[in-house]
């Protein structure tokens, strides 16, 4: 158990490395403090700025200073494992209204993106349980790769730069997912039928491509059914093969 006097000299330690206001701390020699808030400086800058490369390239230095300088100053970190950080970072951005604030609409939605990136990548394994690699797309039980998250954007990051993207708002879906075998985190874009479908999945584990049809042409007002079929067996079959799908349930 610390001594309060303990607690005390490492609170106000941690306070001066974030806001470099100068106090006396027992025990620290003279000329010293300036170093550790330099250290620990440049170690949180180093962990935002790698997790965040596109937001950093498109910020001007002095807007990318300002929100960084702030964060550091005012957050107060919630998690003990530093590539956890860049997550309260977007939190951060996202809820003092920096958007807003800086005009640009479209930046905490870009870091919420590039956060998706590195949560996919470090997220546990999940338990896909036994599948097969070869079936019948439309009448077996396909299985998702559960390894993913499937998002709505409102700006296109996924498919153009910045400056192009943040001058067609709408709505984009997207599936990002981690690849089984190397790790790899890809990203694919979804039309809002294809989403509803993989978003039918992964509520209902299931559930085949035929018994998921009259739904889908209730929900999407299609008559021609034979056509929706082939449509969605050549959508699931292409999914097989980047890996958005594993493979067919065993029986």
């Amino acid at each position: 158990m610390l001594r309060p006097d303990t607690i005390k000299i490492q609170q106000d330690l941690a306070m001066y490395c974030r806001s470099g206001k100068e106090q006396d701390i027992p025990g620290v020699t003279g000329g010293r403090l300036p170093h550790y808030r330099r250290l620990v400086l440049n170690v949180v800058h180093a962990t935002i700025a790698q997790a965040y490369p596109i937001t950093r390239k498109v910020l001007p230095d002095k807007e990318w200073d300002y929100i960084f300088n702030n964060f550091f100053v005012e957050h107060d970190a919630q998690t003990p494992i530093l590539w956890r950080l860049p997550f309260e970072f977007y939190t951060y951005v996202k809820n003092s209204n920096y958007d807003e604030e800086l005009k640009k609409p479209w930046l905490s939605e870009l870091l919420w993106f590039e956060w998706l990136e590195i949560e996919v990548h470090m997220m546990p394994d999940e338990d896909h349980g036994a599948y097969r690699e070869s079936g019948d797309i439309m009448n077996d039980t396909m299985v998702l790769n559960r390894d993913s998250r499937l998002i709505k954007l409102q700006y296109p990051f996924h498919l153009q730069a910045v400056e192009l993207a943040e001058k067609k708002p709408g709505s984009y879906y997207v599936f990002i997912y981690r690849e089984q075998e190397s790790g790899t985190v890809r990203f694919t874009k979804l039309s809002v039928l294809h989403a509803w479908v993989f978003d039918t999945m992964l509520h209902n584990p299931g559930i085949t491509a035929v018994q998921m049809l009259p739904e889908m042409a209730k929900t999407f007002n299609v008559q021609d059914i034979e056509t929706l079929k082939k449509q969605i067996n050549n959508f699931l079959k292409e999914m097989l093969e980047a890996g958005a799908l594993l493979g067919f349930r065993k029986k």
